[in-house]
């Protein structure tokens, strides 16, 4: 038992090694898949944190993928209740950045810088819960290969069941919704969002609550494309629309972050959120 104690403690000690435990959860993944996923562009650098999790994943030889191993997974699981356990406790004491999310509304266009997925989804799924009570629709784009993962993570956090089934709380590819054929066009995707917020509303949802990973168009070399329809939807919205542009800092340089600082009405990150004044 001491021996697994240190394998599972050592695996958790660095957040790199963590995400590479959380990105195995649902699925076997490539070495270039996980590279991906990570936003780690130093090949040696993943290399030596897979060697340091020995015991906890291992390579299948018939699809050169890497999977997590009995201890992993249980290493998973440590890590998800150990996640709960600090979300539910952090709602009491909320970061005025995490209520500056939950408190934005109809009208407002935000944007979401993180460097962690423990930072992106504190603040990301106590904006998204606040549209509940609200009987906004809320809609959440995560990258396809996480919408499993992505859907336990949400009902961990608290949010019910009842929510997706009754239509109030939905789960949907970043990839189906922005791109079609592979292609990404702003008028499209803006005309996507109209025809959706008009069939929750016929049903009695006062608007949409909208939370999207934008990564989509990253991975797909689709950046100039991203910026045309960031600079369409613009600092405000003329319906009833709530948006939270999510982003990982890591994907982004100094001239992109002011470019998209331009397109939002409001900017947050771990540490910080204000509204910009134009």
């Amino acid at each position: 038992m001491k021996d697994w104690d240190d394998e599972i403690f050592n695996a958790l000690a660095h957040p790199i090694r963590r995400h590479i435990i959380e990105s195995l959860r649902e699925k076997s993944l490539t070495y270039n898949e996980l590279l991906r996923l990570i936003s780690i562009t130093n090949h040696g650098k993943l290399g030596f944190h897979i060697r340091s999790l020995k015991g906890l994943i291992e390579r299948e030889a018939s699809t050169n993928k890497y999977r997590l191993t009995e201890k992993g997974h249980l290493a998973s699981e440590l890590v998800w209740d150990i996640r709960f356990i600090l979300s539910r406790g952090r709602r009491d004491f909320a970061s005025e950045p995490i209520r500056y999310a939950k408190k934005l509304g109809f009208g407002d266009h935000a944007f979401l810088l993180y460097s962690t997925e423990g930072d992106k989804r504190e603040i990301a799924f106590s904006y998204l819960e606040a549209g509940l009570p609200r009987s906004e629709a809320v809609i959440f784009l995560v990258s396809e290969q996480r919408l499993d993962s992505e859907n336990r993570e949400v009902q961990r956090y608290g949010i019910s069941e009842n929510n997706f089934r009754e239509g109030a709380f939905t789960i949907m590819s970043s990839e189906e919704w922005y791109l079609k054929k592979g292609k990404a066009h702003a008028k499209t995707i803006i005309t996507n969002w109209l025809e959706l917020l008009k069939a929750k509303e016929k049903v009695g949802f006062k608007g949409l609550r909208v939370a999207g990973e934008m990564e989509v168009f990253f991975n797909h070399g689709k950046n100039e494309q991203l910026l045309e329809y960031e600079e369409t939807l613009g600092r405000q919205f003329t319906q009833n629309i709530c948006g939270l542009c999510i982003y990982d800092i890591n994907r982004l340089d100094e001239r992109q972050i002011t470019q998209l600082t331009n397109c939002h009405g409001h900017i947050i990150s771990k540490d910080m959120a204000w509204k910009l004044v134009f």
